[in-house]
């Protein structure tokens, strides 16, 4: 004797599920793998060969007029324009000089 198997409705998956989800998958692949090389850095070209080199942005600042004893910031942008490993090593020298 041999029993007959019927598939419920809840066990059948429709034919085109599969191929939908690989699809999906692929475009999802693609759009990532388009994402990161449309946001890459371009290589990074040394001005200086063969040493660093520090480049800032500014030598001076102007604040104009200071009361005495206000304090006041100054940002400098330090950057190694050379193809070697750039050290800075102590405090930095910085004349402070009265206006004129």
């Amino acid at each position: 004797m041999t029993k007959k198997h019927s598939k419920t409705a809840s066990s059948q998956r429709p034919r085109w599920l599969l191929p939908a989800v690989i699809g999906g998958a692929l475009v999802a692949l693609v759009s990532l793998v388009l994402f990161a090389l449309a946001n890459r850095q371009p290589a990074y070209t040394a001005k200086v060969q063969g040493e660093p080199r520090a480049e800032i942005d500014q030598t001076e600042i102007a604040h104009g007029d200071v009361r005495f004893e206000t304090p006041v910031e100054s940002v400098f942008r330090v950057r190694n324009v050379g193809d070697q490993s750039l050290q800075i090593l102590g405090e930095p020298w910085v004349e402070v000089a009265e206006g004129c």
